[in-house]
């Protein structure tokens, strides 16, 4: 599997993100000369040094395309590098990525011991290691910290977070303006129909025909009243019903 992987477009975007394409020409968009690294290390584009592929001097100007070309040349060096040193280790996508970004900025994986740590099946210390590697001219830089931050999540499968962390905006859907799902009333009819037949079956109140002076009998009026009170009662239980298995069938539904 590991002579298989490449860099993916989410490694690549992390990578550019501290390196960034620094040192833009004053004056003349699209073209960018050299500057010295916090190391103060001869750079230029996308962190590419005279240690390896294309050399340039002090002053040199880049166009965007050369940068760019060098930036994927340097890849495929890299990626070489650590196929070389890991030959023996099964990496995923995630973990390749990370350790790419690491060697890019460090140098080859040797110069730590992270090859011995995934030997040894100790991966779960390898972002420990990484943290370490966060010192230039023998200071703590924020920018290096932050870095193996977002390498070590990448290492560990966050990806989410390594983006956040190396303030990468990376494309997502964007959301639309659609209403929330909401079932068909028939549907929400029929889950409620044995519970509305129940208590429409406990308390129906039968419409009955008598004369004047039947309705006029004190016993049948209050018999009426009452019939009245116990419809109304099973209607707001229909209702209240209703609205809960409604709301209960929208949840689902969503």
């Amino acid at each position: 599997m590991l002579a298989s992987l490449k860099q993916s477009a989410v490694g690549a975007a992390i990578i550019k993100a501290f390196e960034s394409c620094l040192a833009p020409v004053k004056g003349r968009p699209g073209l960018f000369t050299t500057y010295l690294c916090p190391a103060g290390v001869l750079t230029i584009g996308w962190g590419h040094t005279n240690h390896h592929g294309r050399s340039f001097k002090s002053g040199e100007v880049w166009t965007q395309t050369e940068c760019d070309a060098e930036f994927a040349s340097d890849m495929a060096l890299f990626e070489k590098s650590v196929k070389q040193t890991l030959a023996d280790v099964e990496l995923n996508q995630h973990e390749f990525d990370s350790l790419l970004s690491l060697s890019y900025n460090i140098g080859p994986l040797t110069r730590s011991s992270i090859p011995d740590k995934l030997r040894s099946g100790r991966r779960a210390e390898v972002p420990a290691v990484m943290a370490r590697w966060n010192k230039a001219g023998g200071k703590v830089l924020a920018g290096l910290t932050r870095r193996r931050k977002a390498e070590a999540q990448l290492f560990v499968g966050d990806v989410d977070a390594a983006l956040e962390t190396a303030q990468v905006l990376w494309p997502t859907p964007m959301p639309q303006a659609v209403d929330t799902p909401k079932p068909p009333v028939s549907v929400v009819a029929k889950e409620t129909k044995r519970e509305t037949a129940a208590l429409a079956a406990g308390g129906t109140v039968a419409a009955g025909s008598g004369s004047q002076a039947d309705a006029a009998h004190p016993f049948d009026s209050a018999l009426t009243v009452a019939g009245v009170a116990l419809g109304i009662a099973v209607v707001a239980a229909a209702v209240w019903l209703m609205i809960r298995k409604y709301n209960a069938v929208a949840k689902d539904w969503r």
